[in-house]
């Protein structure tokens, strides 16, 4: 009997033993026993209740650290950008300066090749004519020139307009009716070809003086035949000597010898005006060709406001502007009426003269 209850209260020694280092392992709360802390062993939904707030009180965390973060990222966005767009507001800037700086070089470097090529002074010169046309005020407007500045600008005829003129004028309907006979037909293609010889000449330059002539003795072979095969009775007759007339002075404004004549008399000790000059380009029908040396560039340069001043002037008069000829029909009339009083004899004097 002794030795039995020696052996249970051995055992009862051994198993409190084994709690007590359970409980040291696991650290459970004191009150466990066999099925866990009473509440959660008793009451499984507060057991529940106490997991969700667990994990709301984590999520919550999370949200308030992420939502921190997200402000961050925000206003760090929003500062690169406010940066951003002010460095770049500062280049647009640069950049429109520079454009501007580059559209007043070229529009400088325009101003500078119009005066070169006498695009700027020839613009003046057909506004003073447009508001004057027979450049009589122009003249008396007293801008000294010397006449060495005069011999040595760069003169062109202005003739594109007077040779399509001059070519309209050979077409089958322009002729009066008697230089429509078949009896001319050698002398209307002689004349015909000169003139296409005209057009092409001044479509890359000047005529030259060896087409002007070879018109000038179309026409006078034409109208030599014609006397000899009609009579002054004729119907007709006078518009046929008017044609020829005005042909032959329209092609004497191609390319007229007497205008570097006139300029070789120039005689230095003579004053001369900007008025003169334009008075000199009209009667001449010349325009400005372009700069080739510096000197010749600094007379266009001279020139430019002193013209300015003669357009203004003009143009006080309240002139009526020209209206633009399209199809030409007005130079035609205007040729037609101008030149059809003009003696034969005298531009045969003329010619004789050169």
């Amino acid at each position: 009997m002794c030795r039995f209850l020696s052996v249970v209260a051995g055992l009862l020694f051994g198993l409190n033993l084994a709690a007590a280092s359970a409980s040291a392992q696991w650290m459970y709360p004191r009150g466990y026993g066999g099925y866990g802390m009473s509440k959660w062993g008793a009451d499984p939904g507060a057991g529940y209740m106490a997991g969700l707030g667990a994990y709301a009180r984590g999520e919550g965390t999370y949200q308030l650290e992420k939502a921190k973060a997200d402000a961050i990222n925000v206003d760090t966005m929003v500062k690169w950008n406010k940066a951003l767009r002010a460095r770049q507001l500062v280049l647009r800037e640069d950049k429109r300066k520079e454009e501007i700086k580059r559209d007043a070089e070229r529009e400088v470097r325009a101003e500078q090749l119009n005066l070169r090529d006498g695009s700027t002074l020839n613009e003046l010169l057909y506004q003073i004519l447009d508001a004057d046309p027979t450049a009589a005020k122009s003249a008396r407007l007293k801008a000294p020139l010397s006449p060495s500045a005069i011999r040595e600008i760069p003169f062109e005829w202005d003739s594109e307009a007077i040779t399509i003129c001059i070519d309209q004028l050979t077409a089958a309907g322009e002729l009066p009716g008697p230089l429509a006979d078949p009896k001319y037909a050698d002398e209307r293609n002689a004349l015909h070809s000169s003139v296409q010889r005209a057009i092409e000449e001044d479509a890359s330059g000047s005529v030259s003086p060896a087409t002007v002539k070879r018109i000038n003795d179309a026409v006078a072979s034409y109208r030599s035949k014609f006397l000899k095969m009609s009579s002054d009775f004729q119907e007709g007759y006078q518009d046929a000597l008017d044609y020829f007339t005005t042909m032959a002075s329209l092609s004497r404004l191609l390319n007229d010898p007497s205008m570097k004549a006139f300029l070789t008399k120039l005689d230095d000790g003579e004053e001369r005006t900007v008025g003169d000059l334009v008075a000199f380009m009209n009667a001449h029908n010349l325009r400005f060709g372009a700069a080739t040396s510096d000197r010749q560039i600094e007379i266009y340069a001279r020139l430019a406001p002193v013209l300015k001043m003669i357009r203004d002037v003009a143009q006080t008069e309240r002139a009526t502007p020209s209206a633009p000829d399209r199809t030409g029909a007005g130079l035609k009339s205007a040729a037609k009426q101008a030149f059809k009083g003009m003696g034969w004899g005298e531009l045969e004097a003329h010619l004789k003269s050169l």
